[in-house]
């Protein structure tokens, strides 16, 4: 690597470059994002980025092995190495977890979190609804739900609104759209009630959804409460989100069950809890998720430092929820 007063001499115009870079991706993102016939032009400004990443660092090496050989680079490169581990553990002491940092990847958090965020995360027990169950009231909250209305009961897989995004023509998934309040789903010790959320389109368009407005446990409702703490969690292999990466949710339960916790999540710009998505094409769903899985809860955010972590790890490309904002009515 090059001597220091050289590196610093050039980080200020290889950050320049990045940042340059970067606030390109965000304006064409904004601009060809989406749908857009165009949306590729962002995706290969994320490319570059990535490029120039690694463009920086071979020359840093070649102008390194140059000017003091390759066993003075590799040294180099290793006491560098050294000291990011060094700091990378001593930050995971501090902040009592084994992944302190982590890079927003979607827009299932919106507003709260943005994709592209920075995020600072803490091991401690997060806030949330807390309540106590038997370990057969928390297996029934992944059994079959029980769908209610108009005097009729329908036994599906997940839950209501996961049904009706492969089902969208049947006579249940009509009413839901047209009447979500006069559902009712019992999945297990649960009960599921909805509402009709307001979508708004980043193109100034707006829209209605059905959408989860309360959950019933023991004749006690709860409501959406964005005022809990936002989790990182590592899903397990079993699980649907297992093929996303760590999610980044809000904790909208925390289920005591003996000496176990065990977590129930929701993005705050999702529907429904993680918990009732279910893929019916792999026959997946989510599982609470035990405590053991959990990375911590965020307690700082950097906007947009973020992005590098994501395009380094492959995701170039935003979901089209980035163009949506949902709306609740009943929020605690």
């Amino acid at each position: 690597m090059l001597p220091i007063s050289k590196t610093i001499t050039q980080a200020p115009a290889q950050l320049l470059i990045l940042f340059a870079t970067l606030a390109l991706f965000l304006i064409t993102n904004a601009i060809f994002g989406g749908n857009n016939s165009l949306n590729f032009i962002p995706i290969l400004i994320a490319i570059l980025i990535v490029i120039e990443i690694l463009v920086f660092v071979a020359i840093e090496v070649k102008e390194g092995t140059k000017k003091h050989g390759w066993k003075h680079e590799i040294v180099d490169t290793l006491l560098a190495l050294l000291i990011a581990v060094v700091i990378w553990y001593g930050v995971s002491f501090i902040l009592n977890t084994n992944s302190p940092i982590s890079g927003v990847v979607s827009c299932s958090m919106l507003p709260n979190l943005q994709r592209g965020d920075f995020i600072l995360v803490q091991g401690a027990l997060a806030n949330a609804y807390e309540i106590e169950m038997t370990e057969q009231e928390l297996d029934s909250l992944t059994s079959d739900a029980i769908i209610h209305y108009e005097g009729s009961n329908f036994t599906i897989k997940g839950s209501i609104f996961s049904y009706c995004i492969y089902n969208q023509k049947a006579e249940l998934c009509q009413f839901f759209v047209d009447s979500p309040e006069k559902i009712i789903e019992e999945k297990g010790a649960f009960t599921y009630k909805y509402e009709r959320c307001s979508l708004s389109y980043s193109d100034g368009g707006n829209a209605t959804l059905p959408c989860l407005s309360s959950v019933t446990f023991k004749n006690h409702e709860y409501l959406t409460n964005f005022s809990h703490d936002t989790i990182v969690y590592a899903s397990p292999k079993d699980h649907l989100y297992s093929l996303i990466g760590d999610i980044v949710h809000r904790a909208m339960f925390k289920i005591n069950v003996g000496d176990e916790t065990y977590y129930l999540t929701r993005g705050d710009n999702n529907p429904i809890l993680d918990l009732q998505v279910y893929d019916y094409g792999r026959d997946l769903t989510n599982a609470p998720v035990s405590e053991e899985y959990v990375r911590g809860k965020v307690i700082a955010r950097i906007p947009i430092l973020g992005y590098f972590k994501l395009f380094i790890s492959g995701y170039l490309q935003e979901d089209s929820q980035c163009r949506t904002q949902l709306d609740f009515t009943h929020i605690s």
